[in-house]
């Protein structure tokens, strides 16, 4: 279990550093182009490992199908759609305040439509993750700013939403396909999901125009974030409930912070701190790897 739960934490921790990564490459690219030729690569790179087992890797049924075109649709198009877009509209601020509420639309989703039951401690967990999300992306003065807007407020919720979905359509199909091929194959999906909307703002893309390091910069994100992540998140949620893999996606919003700290020279202030630590003791409390003494339990 506790291998599941390091694949859980590294595999958000990768989306999280994406995030600002996306916020510079959708400023030179357009944002379905970018999502279109990461789907691609990591499709593309994937195939010779991932097939090679043959129709064995392949889903068994048309519920195995269903569940892979509803990931895709949900976790890969309309997340990057969304959360790309989003990051265009609105601050990294409130990006930030505003993912804070994917574990618990992920455990709703998971309650919803796989029927878990969520539990006292779950949800004690949940709500301290939350809060510790929110303290971690506040700012003096609050979470508005000049540079936030409806618009981009609620296509950033959009994205909290696919990726809830993602978490649940995931953890139906753990274990059931082998975590390379369903990588592969969800990407193959996404990016013929994702081809029209692509051609249709490729019009006036120059590449050329596009600085090379942020190429370098698209590769790196799109091999983390968008294969080593997806793949380190099925073989982690293969083993653990959808509600309490949850838990892990507070670490996206954790590790952008701390990313903004360490490459980008922003303060690390007290409320931060308190935000990360209130953020690692709720995963902590939900997997079980903190418990409080029998003595201090009630009853």
């Amino acid at each position: 279990m506790r291998a599941a739960y390091l694949n859980l934490a590294l595999s958000m921790a990768l989306v999280g550093l994406s995030v600002p990564a996306s916020k510079v490459i959708v400023s030179h690219i357009p944002p379905l182009v970018a999502a279109e030729m990461r789907f691609a690569l990591v499709a593309v790179l994937l195939a010779p490992f991932a097939l090679r087992g043959g129709t064995a890797a392949l889903p068994r049924n048309g519920r195995d199908w269903t569940s892979l075109a509803l990931l895709s649709l949900f976790g890969m198009v309309l997340f990057n759609l969304f959360l790309l877009y989003g990051l265009r509209e609105t601050s990294a601020v409130a990006a930030g305040i505003i993912t804070s509420t994917i574990p618990a639309m992920t455990a709703l989703g998971a309650a919803l439509i796989l029927r878990e039951r969520i539990g006292a401690g779950s949800a004690a967990a949940i709500a301290l993750a939350v809060v510790g999300m929110v303290a971690l992306n506040l700012r003096p003065g609050g979470g508005g700013g000049p540079d936030d807007s409806v618009v981009g407020n609620a296509l950033v919720l959009g994205a909290v939403v696919s990726e809830g979905l993602y978490g649940v359509f995931a953890r139906q199909l753990g274990g059931r396909i082998p975590p390379l091929a369903l990588t592969c194959l969800a990407n193959v999906l996404a990016a013929a999901m994702m081809a029209p909307g692509a051609l249709a703002t490729l019009g006036g893309f120059d590449p050329s125009a596009v600085p090379g390091w942020v190429w370098l910069l698209f590769v790196a994100s799109g091999l983390t974030g968008g294969l080593l992540a997806v793949v380190l998140w099925m073989r982690g949620i293969a083993h653990v409930p959808a509600n309490r893999a949850g838990l892990f996606t507070g670490l996206i919003p954790a590790a952008g912070v701390l990313a903004a700290v360490l490459f980008l020279g922003e303060a690390f202030t007290l409320a931060h701190a308190a935000g990360l630590l209130c953020v690692l003791f709720g995963i902590a409390m939900g997997t079980g790897a903190l418990r409080l003494p029998k003595r201090f339990t009630p009853g």
